[in-house]
């Protein structure tokens, strides 16, 4: 009988002048403003009485013998309920743990917690009056005392402490005011006090220590924080140094443990863009980010235009223009770069362009145009002169083989139906490329053009003009290309297409896996694996690039110049048309003469191309060996069997886990009280039919690790066979049972009953009589006996000798007769009418064709679930197969 007098605290608080939950508050709120050594304030007597101290020494000792079982629990929840304040004792006795400042998952401290979690929901409604602020306050800083976040996680649920939030938020001053931001960081999340605090609080601190699992956790439920704090960085990025700007900062708050090497530039610039696209924070609220990423980008632009020589004019142009944009600054960086590279006349093309102050002009180029070149220099600024010289291509690029009218722009439905009809038409190779505008911002590419290239010519898709609003056309595509794995796919680099594809069309709805995509890249890095492998072109220089693979297979590299192009402008140029068809096509060609080389070399050109389509056309590093990897585990060690001498088969009961149901079976076929976890149920529900009915647990691995330390040596057995014959072999052994061949079959196979009603034939044709005629149609042949047993035929009950039952079975130990002269009392109390046994199952004669019925003069009914048996040839069957040296 529980003991909690729930008036006493409301004297008490009466008492107290805290009569309503308003009061209550306002007193904590008084009570809690106190010094900074409030986090160690803790009213509640936390040492245990001589009571207290004698019940808890016991339920150590039981804990370590039988760990989280019934009997454990129940001794818990008894003592619990004689407290007069159970969250007290709960508080008492996890703090009086030795292991409390460490607790670990199956330690008691954790089963004191998960126990206490369901004890004080199970009675919730007789306690609740019991958890008054201060009791809410003083649990918080017990809890705080160890650092396991989860603990603390489940003991602010126990307590409901978020109901009074409000209360804890000078603990947590506290500790923000002691420089312990983490800890701040995750109560003011786990309490729900986000808006209390400002990014200056403990958000900032945090970043600066690099400990940014505990800000993400804080922001993912607090959008206005994220908000703030993206911008806050942001605007660190306007200043000339980030280090100067943050050591003020951090100087001024006096904030320790700081990662100076994290506050520089760029690992700056990748923590904004991390939270951007974590939080998905709008690029408009970064400016000073976009325009840093802008400056970077600029800068590769004249690297590839004046140093690799790798832009074409227009591309050139185009890129410029995005990069720069409409900042100010970028415009006459612009200038400031091109005049650097020795390039006046365009710097000076750039400045009038974009009305550069000229105060702000390089020196060359102001004196540039001082010069008398006034004359000439009007039409060096015209576009249709826009630095010709640097467009002269010297080099002898690979060409297109096939004529110009072979390349189809797809960019009207037609023109797709037509892809669809013709275009793909006895196709067993493509060449799948993809286009899309470089981004120099925070807003993410998007797909511009998908090219499909065939022997016959090339498809280019344009995907800014069409985009996803044909949905059946997209599908068909899907259907009859990327879902076709009777055509090889070939790409480069195939997995960047392959998401931007998936991200712009997703009706499509394909998977690379085993539908034939093959990346000539993983291909090429595999040609290491034959050293006997030699390229037609063969150049030892610069890492893998397609240009570099087809400079190797067909003499002449790719002209590139039109690959950073701005894809989404319409109408596309002619060179850009040209580029992707050709980016395309050449994939085919590559293809072709590697197979070519291949098998030159005989090497399995074939093999090597489906292992690498089957594992998804990706070579992945072989992970490094770790030192501390965790070693095998060690064999289980299985204590002595429970009996010194042999038991018969009807002494022992076992209740088999989910993953052996099949021996479960096999042991009632034994004779064997066995029950069988059905698959829903949980592991541990072995345990409970263990005590409650003293069976002996079956069980494999890791589980009976788990299941082996609720109850004593020996009676919880770890099978190792696979098999379930080895596996019954492997428990009789253990547990030394004797079966005889009146154990065999005297079970029920579904419900493992041993009670059983004996009915002459005359009463199950009246119950045959009294419903429709099953399905199955009349026989003579004494060999369709065995097939309509009420069981699979492993299953079954065929044989009078094993049937031998007591009407009256004690709960612990049935009584069985084993008189192989047992003489069966007709059941008087089987309902004919109702069709029933006498335990009210329904019993299931209609499986059973009227010619077994007439063939045997009595049939065996289970009591408990209705199925019916009657003797057969199939026990000397199993006697000599399957039971063959187990019976005796």
């Amino acid at each position: 009988m529980s003991h909690w007098n729930t008036q006493i605290p409301v004297n008490v608080m009466r008492q107290q002048g805290l009569g309503n939950y308003s009061q209550q508050r306002k007193h904590f709120q008084d009570i809690s403003n106190h010094d900074n050594n409030c986090c160690r304030d803790v009213k509640i007597d936390l040492g245990l009485s001589l009571e207290e101290n004698g019940f808890f020494q016991g339920l150590k000792q039981m804990y370590q013998m039988l760990k989280h079982s019934p009997p454990v629990v129940s001794k818990l929840e008894n003592f619990l309920n004689t407290s007069t304040n159970p969250y007290i004792l709960f508080l008492k006795l996890l703090f009086n743990c030795p292991d409390f400042y460490s607790i670990k998952s199956k330690s008691l401290p954790m089963f004191l917690i998960e126990e206490f979690r369901r004890f004080a929901h199970k009675y919730r409604s007789n306690i609740s009056s019991l958890l008054t602020p201060e009791l809410k306050v003083d649990a918080f800083k017990i809890v705080v005392k160890q650092n396991t976040q989860s603990v603390i996680k489940l003991i602010v649920e126990v307590f409901e402490m978020a109901v009074d939030r409000e209360a804890f938020l000078s603990s947590i001053h506290c500790l923000i005011s002691k420089k312990q931001y983490k800890e701040a960081c995750q109560y003011s999340a786990l309490l729900g006090l986000q808006n209390e605090f400002s990014i200056d609080d403990f958000l900032v601190p945090l970043v600066v220590q690099d400990k940014l699992r505990n800000v993400d956790d804080f922001l993912h439920s607090s959008p206005k924080h994220q908000t703030e704090l993206v911008q806050f960085l942001d605007s660190v990025l306007s200043n000339a140094s980030v280090r100067d700007t943050m050591g003020e900062y951090i100087e001024n708050r006096g904030i320790p443990e700081v990662k100076y090497d994290k506050i520089h530039v760029k690992p700056w610039k990748r923590l904004v863009t991390r939270m951007v696209k974590m939080f998905k924070v709008s690029s408009d609220l970064t400016p000073n980010l976009n325009e840093k990423r802008n400056e970077g980008a600029l800068k590769f632009l004249l690297h590839k235009r004046f140093i690799d020589n790798s832009f074409g004019n227009e591309s050139w142009k185009e890129m410029a223009q995005e990069a720069v944009t409409d900042n100010a600054n970028l415009q006459r960086e612009l200038v400031i770069g091109v005049a650097q590279y020795g390039e006046v006349a365009e710097a000076l093309r750039w400045a009038h362009f974009y009305n550069v102050d000229k105060k702000e002009w390089p020196y060359s180029v102001q004196m540039f145009e001082e010069n008398k070149l006034s004359d000439s220099l009007t039409p060096l600024l015209s576009n249709d002169h826009w630095d010709e010289s640097a467009g002269t291509k010297t080099t002898d690029y690979h060409s297109y083989p096939l004529s110009l009218d072979t390349i189809n722009l797809v960019d009207t439905p037609i023109a797709f139906e037509v892809l669809l009809s013709s275009g793909l038409e006895d196709v067993e190779v493509v060449g799948i490329d993809c286009e899309w505008k470089p981004s120099f911002g925070g807003q993410p590419s998007e797909l511009a053009l998908m090219q499909i290239a065939t022997h016959r010519g090339v498809f280019i898709i344009d995907i800014v003009v069409l985009g996803p609003a044909a949905p059946h056309l997209w599908q068909e595509l899907g259907k009859h290309l990327f879902n076709n794995s009777d055509i090889l796919k070939l790409g480069f680099g195939l997995s960047s297409d392959i998401h931007m594809i998936r991200q712009a069309l997703p009706n499509l709805n394909f998977d690379t896996k085993q539908l034939g995509f093959l990346d000539l890249c993983s291909l090429w890095k595999h040609m290491d694996k034959y050293p006997k492998l030699r390229l037609p072109f063969e150049v030892k220089k610069g890492g893998p690039s397609l240009s570099g693979l087809v400079q190797q297979c067909l003499g002449k590299s790719l002209d590139k110049s039109e690959q950073f192009s701005n894809w989404e402008k319409r109408p596309l140029r002619e060179s850009q048309v040209y580029y992707a068809a050709l980016d395309s096509y050449c994939l085919l060609e590559v293809y072709d003469v590697l197979k070519t080389c291949f098998e030159t070399a005989d090497c399995p050109f074939d093999d090597i191309c489906y292992s690498l389509i089957q594992h998804d056309g990706s070579l992945k590093k072989k992970p490094k060996k770790n030192p501390h990897r965790r070693k095998p585990e060690e064999p289980i060690l299985q204590p002595p069997s429970p009996h010194l001498l042999p038991v018969q088969a009807h002494e022992v009961k076992f209740v088999c886990d989910t993953m052996l149901q099949g021996l479960g079976k096999n042991l009632r076929s034994c004779g064997i009280d066995t029950a069988i976890l059905e698959s829903q149920q949980e592991h541990k529900d072995c345990v409970k039919y263990a005590m409650d009915e003293r069976r002996y647990i079956l069980t494999r691995k890791g589980t009976f690790k788990m299941l082996n330390g609720y109850v004593p040596a020996g009676h919880c057995l770890n099978v190792v066979s696979e098999h379930k014959d080895e596996q019954l072999q492997e428990v009789l052994n253990y547990y030394k049972i004797t079966v005889t061949k009146e154990h065999v079959f005297s079970r029920c196979m579904i419900c493992n009953s041993n009670n059983f009603a004996k009915i002459q034939k005359n009463t199950m044709l009246t119950l045959y009589d009294k419903t429709a005629a099953p399905k199955y149609g009349p026989s003579n042949s004494e060999d369709e006996d065995d097939d309509f047993t009420g069981v699979s035929c492993d299953e079954g009950y065929d044989n009078d000798d094993c049937f031998g039952y007591s009407q009256a079975s004690s709960h612990l130990t049935p009584k069985v007769s084993y008189s192989n002269n047992k003489k069966w009392e007709l059941d008087s109390k089987i309902d004919v009418n109702l069709r029933l046994t006498r335990l009210g199952a329904r019993i299931q004669f209609d499986s059973l064709p009227l010619s077994v019925i007439n063939n045997y003069e009595f049939f065996y009914v289970c009591e408990e679930c209705g199925k019916v048996y009657y003797d057969g040839s199939h026990l000397e069957r199993v006697l000599r197969g399957r039971l063959q040296g187990i019976v005796q």
